[in-house]
């Protein structure tokens, strides 16, 4: 509960007024509606988050249902419609799909303004209708219009079920909340429009796309990264491995990679302790080359003013697939993961996974088309 100052559905209109986020049109729609029910308009509420049910009468916004009223992949569509349309044209949705493939894994597809968006989701079973709400919550992000838009659409309700949301700027957001509204939910965007230029499903196009989404300290922090590469390894090579080190780039050689490391570290005191190491920055290249080099993937980067992930502000190792099918990981966390757990025979699976999430997406493909 967002405050303990009782609130009406009367002040509720007349905030959302204020606020420029409804009209007093569909303000006056929204109490009419309610009248009709014989509501009491003027009733004080403790709990704010019985009045967000006034969005549906006023005809703003939308509701994250419980369950799909129909079959999951209509409830999906309706969702989706119902969050575009909040942008007031900006952001289009077709192509909505929930595709399973051979192995019976589904993953969530839908187009935004021209542009496929896949999410993997999972479902307790067809007959229940309860929504993935991991994929929902990412798919609504997806259709936060972006660009010069300040808009990001927030959660009302406490609970997510049965929630409303709104598409509101950070102004309007702060007014709702200072009504007594929790909005426990902020999605901003992450997708942007436009398509590069490169042929699709190449590793052209997905570098291309990587730096239309990247903000420009994370291009320049890659460019920074990748262009001395072959200078570094060779440093590295020279500086720091043994004359019998198979410097191939193979996957075999990510073995002898690990073997080094776990004999360089101890544990991870014992990497603290090298502080800012040519040894480990080295092998951190290496690890990630030898990955780009033998799967389809590639180097990213994603700057970030908040250090807690670790994928942010690292070099990164992402697939050449969207991004709901994964496979990407960090170079340096897998690296330090080893010196803490000690568990050889990882590096390399670590970095197949890049190629697995690529079969994966295909997997998918070929299930779409067959079920046309």
């Amino acid at each position: 509960m967002g405050t303990t100052t009782p609130r009406t559905l009367r002040e509720f209109a007349d905030t959302l007024v204020r606020l420029g986020i409804a009209t007093r049109e569909q303000a006056a729609a929204g109490l009419a509606g309610h009248a009709e029910l014989d509501i009491d308009l003027d009733e004080a509420y403790a709990d704010p988050d019985e009045l967000t049910s006034l969005l549906e009468d006023c005809g703003i916004g939308f509701q994250t249902p419980e369950k799909a009223l129909g079959d999951l992949e209509s409830g999906y569509e309706d969702l989706l419609l119902e969050a575009a349309a909040c942008s007031g044209g900006t952001v289009v949705v077709d192509d909505v799909e929930l595709v399973r493939d051979e192995d019976g894994e589904e993953h969530l597809h839908f187009r935004r303004n021209g542009r496929s968006i896949w999410h993997r989701t999972q479902h307790l079973s067809e007959t229940t209708r309860y929504m993935d709400w991991y994929a929902v919550f990412d798919a609504i992000g997806d259709l936060v219009p972006g660009n010069d838009d300040p808009r990001a659409f927030y959660q009302l309700d406490e609970d997510s079920y049965d929630a409303w949301w709104l598409l509101l700027t950070p102004d309007q957001a702060q007014g709702l909340r200072d009504f007594g509204l929790s909005m426990p939910v902020e999605l901003g965007n992450r997708v942007h429009d436009g398509l590069p230029a490169a042929e699709p499903e190449t590793a052209a196009w997905y570098l291309e796309d990587d730096r239309l989404h990247a903000d420009e300290e994370s291009r320049r922090r890659l460019d920074a990264w990748l262009a001395p590469m072959e200078a570094a390894l060779r440093r590295w090579r020279t500086d720091h491995l043994p004359d019998d080190f198979p410097f191939d780039h193979s996957p075999d050689s990510l073995t002898a990679l690990e073997r080094l490391v776990l004999d360089r570290f101890d544990g991870p005191a014992a990497l603290e302790a090298a502080g800012a190491d040519d040894f480990l920055e080295g092998a951190v290249r290496y690890f990630g080359e030898t990955a780009v080099r033998n799967w389809p993937c590639r180097w990213t980067y994603r700057h970030s003013e908040d250090d807690s992930s670790v994928f942010a502000n690292a070099p990164l190792i992402s697939s050449n697939a969207p991004s709901g099918f994964s496979g990407g990981f960090s170079p340096d966390h897998v690296l330090r993961t080893l010196v803490a757990e000690r568990v050889p025979h990882g590096l390399r699976a670590r970095a197949a996974e890049a190629g697995e999430a690529v079969d994966d997406y295909r997997n998918v493909l070929r299930a779409r088309t067959r079920g046309r």
